[in-house]
């Protein structure tokens, strides 16, 4: 009788304890949860990085600027992970909101790996040895001294054209010439009269026979 008694206030000790926790708990409910995925120092998000719940095989992908949205349940864990950044996870909050907003930062997973140098000898030694063994063709000591003649690099430094920087530079100067000029007409000094004017008065002063330094004459000659 007195066993009866005790396993039925057992029993009712641990309903109650059941029952009680049961209470306790806040019930899991469907949330719109939505954020945006950044990475570093950047003011942009992050695109293309897998926001999901391993459990519930769910989830959903950043876009172009790095926002996401999917539905979840209060207390989910969420995994977020992309190529090149170390997994991370969220836990969804409990909370009475039909939704929640959130920004999550992932940090690079930068991996360094040996330095591997490939050469055609196995070792060290037998890399000296056929170093010191090399023969070249008297041709090629040859050729190295007609390439590195000295004006054969002076033709060739003449001969050179622009390079990126002065192309680059050329285009710009162009481009803001045609910016300055695009509202006035082009003009050509053979049919302005004060440029004829100021020629004949040049020629009436002589000064198309004044000598100039380095000028030969046929009288000099």
């Amino acid at each position: 009788m007195k066993k009866s008694i005790y396993s039925k206030i057992l029993t009712s000790l641990v309903l109650m304890l059941f029952f009680g926790a049961a209470y306790g708990q806040s019930p899991r409910k469907i949330i719109q949860f939505s954020g945006l995925i950044v990475s570093g120092d950047s003011a942009y998000g992050t695109p293309g990085v897998y926001i999901f719940v391993p459990k519930e095989g769910r989830g959903t992908m950043s876009n172009a600027i790095g926002y996401f949205s999917m539905a979840a349940l209060t207390g989910d864990s969420i995994v977020i992970k992309s190529i090149g950044y170390k997994e991370k996870t969220f836990v969804v909050p409990y909370t009475l909101e039909d939704k929640v907003s959130v920004i999550i930062e992932i940090l690079e997973d930068t991996l360094y790996m040996p330095i591997i140098e490939i050469t055609p000898w196995p070792t060290e030694r037998l890399f000296k040895e056929a170093f010191v063994a090399l023969q070249l063709p008297e041709q090629n000591y040859s050729n190295m001294h007609n390439n590195l003649n000295e004006q054969v690099l002076k033709r060739m430094m003449y001969n050179m054209g622009e390079d990126a920087s002065a192309n680059h530079k050329y285009y710009l100067q162009q481009q803001t010439l045609q910016v300055q000029n695009q509202y006035y007409a082009p003009t050509l000094s053979l049919t302005n009269p004060f440029a004829w004017k100021s020629f004949i008065d040049g020629v009436k002063k002589g000064e198309l026979k004044k000598k100039y330094p380095n000028q030969v004459t046929p009288d000099d000659e």
